[in-house]
């Protein structure tokens, strides 16, 4: 199972970035085996799209991550792709606490607590 997370850096103990838009780097992890690929994202008009199209091209379950733009938000909760919200945690860190249900869900690009939209689809 992939699983995607913005961050600072190219490693596991990069913090998480808490922007996805602007995120330096997207670390797709492999959980099973937790090898993970360093994809270097460089921040234009419209690479936050570009960016949650990657993950999707990675097929990945769940992406934490911090705010989401309204476009990057609806390509991946279109796909049904898990959105975990996550701060001060390195990589490594943050994926501890989602396995432990320690993360919050990501529910609307405005980063409230409710649901909105027809994602459910």
């Amino acid at each position: 199972m992939n699983i995607a997370i913005t961050t600072t850096g190219s490693t596991l103990e990069s913090p998480v970035y808490t922007t996805f838009a602007q995120a330096p780097y997207l670390l797709i992890v492999d959980v099973d085996t937790m090898s993970c690929t360093a994809i270097a994202h460089a921040t234009a008009p419209g690479s936050d799209e570009q960016l949650a199209r990657t993950i999707l091209a990675h097929d990945c379950e769940a992406v934490i991550t911090g705010t989401l733009s309204p476009n990057a938000f609806a390509v991946l909760a279109d796909a049904m792709v898990t959105r975990f919200r996550a701060g001060n945690l390195t990589a490594r860190e943050a994926l501890s606490a989602m396995d432990n249900r320690g993360l919050e869900l990501i529910r609307n690009a405005e980063g409230s607590s409710s649901c909105s939209g027809a994602h459910y689809h």
